[in-house]
């Protein structure tokens, strides 16, 4: 395996491949279902209004995705800032800057709009000025956090509990006052009945993730809570992680709504795994290495259905149950109405019609609509 963290102009043409990629696929990726809502939503988060500002300068998809694109290369920064707390090795620190550029869920929110990037950009921001107590910057991010459409009530208890345990009592009391806030004024909802979303959220993680990967961010976050060091990191991603699992008992939880919380904990099962590895002599690391290659393995195959996804699409028939099927079916039957000369549609589900508003074609009101299908 090319270790391309060891080698600075491997590690620097990686870097600019890694923007090559994001920008293919903002050009080449369909207006996702998510998007459409999202740049029709009433209710907007900061970082959708910029969106659709700057959707009326650069038409089209590729509009609304600067901003993601732009603050998705602003974060890799910022995340690799905060690497020093953890590791004390230059290569360390690339090496898990690497996997978290790597992780689908980064790489997705680099490039699509959504609700999520804004909110990692200031978390991150918080952390970074946490480490160098620039009070004036942790109280702006921390109110800014408050107009994200996210979990953000979790980063605030975190915390609020974390500052409260190391004697800074002003952080923490402003802390908790915005916690009240964000669960009484803030745009996430907490409610539902009790239906056990529990496999749903598992699975939404292993997405974000990918499967092993998130296996063992679990497994660390858990040996973290009795080994230590609990430090902010893990107590911001350990009180997300668990009050996202305590919710989803009554009600479904979205990708966006915690992850920008977990991901800032990237770190934490990259620390523990070399921790474990490097404790042991070289001859008992043999099963350690394995593992390790088996995880990261299974990370690029993850990342590699994410950026290929297009010829893996077609190349598998175009199955209607594929995970980006929605973007290319309604692409396709937008321009069927076109060639129609059709003005709406009727018969798309209701998840949809924001999309085909877009292409558009706006749900008929009338009898003279399309009455073809998508999904």
């Amino acid at each position: 395996m090319i270790e391309i963290w060891r080698n600075d102009r491997l590690f620097t043409s990686f870097w600019i491949f890694y923007a090559l990629m994001l920008a293919v696929l903002i050009f080449t990726t369909p207006l996702s279902p998510n998007e459409a809502a999202l740049f029709y939503r009433f209710k907007g988060s900061p970082e959708i209004w910029i969106a659709r500002w700057l959707h009326e300068w650069i038409a089209g998809p590729v509009g609304l995705r600067l901003l993601p694109f732009t603050l998705g290369l602003i974060n890799l920064r910022l995340f690799y800032n905060l690497l020093p707390d953890v590791f004390d090795r230059v290569e360390d620190r690339r090496f898990t800057l690497v996997i978290f550029a790597l992780l689908p869920g980064v790489i997705v929110s680099n490039v699509l709009l959504n609700d999520a990037i804004f909110a990692l950009t200031l978390t991150l921001l918080f952390l970074h000025a946490y480490r160098r107590d620039m009070r004036w910057l942790q109280i702006v991010t921390l109110l800014l956090l408050l107009g994200t459409d996210t979990a953000v009530f979790a980063l605030y208890l975190a915390v609020g509990i974390y500052s409260w345990k190391k004697r800074q009592r002003p952080l923490a009391l402003f802390a908790f006052g915005l916690t009240v806030v964000a669960l009484l004024f803030g745009l996430f909802d907490v409610g539902g009945r009790p239906r056990g979303h529990l496999p749903e959220l598992f699975g939404i993680y292993a997405a974000l993730f990918s499967p092993l990967f998130f296996v063992y961010y679990f497994y660390a976050l858990y040996r973290r809570a009795f080994e230590g060091p609990r430090d902010l990191y893990w107590t911001i991603a350990f009180t997300a992680l668990a009050v996202s699992i305590l919710l989803s008992i009554r009600q479904q939880i979205l990708i966006v709504d915690f992850s920008p919380y977990l991901l800032v904990g990237t770190m934490i099962p990259v620390a523990v795994y070399l921790r474990s590895l490097r404790v042991r002599m070289r001859r008992f690391q043999r099963g350690y290495r394995i593992a390790g290659r088996i995880v990261f393995a299974t990370l690029l195959l993850s990342t590699l259905a994410v950026v290929l996804h297009r010829p893996i699409y077609h190349l598998l028939g175009e199955p209607r149950r594929f995970f980006v099927a929605p973007v290319y079916i309604y692409r396709d039957l937008a321009r069927e109405l076109s060639a129609e000369g059709r003005t709406c549609v009727r018969g798309v589900k209701k998840r949809y019609e924001p999309l085909m508003r877009y292409y558009g074609f706006p749900p008929c009101s009338d009898g003279n609509g399309s009455v073809k299908r998508g999904l």
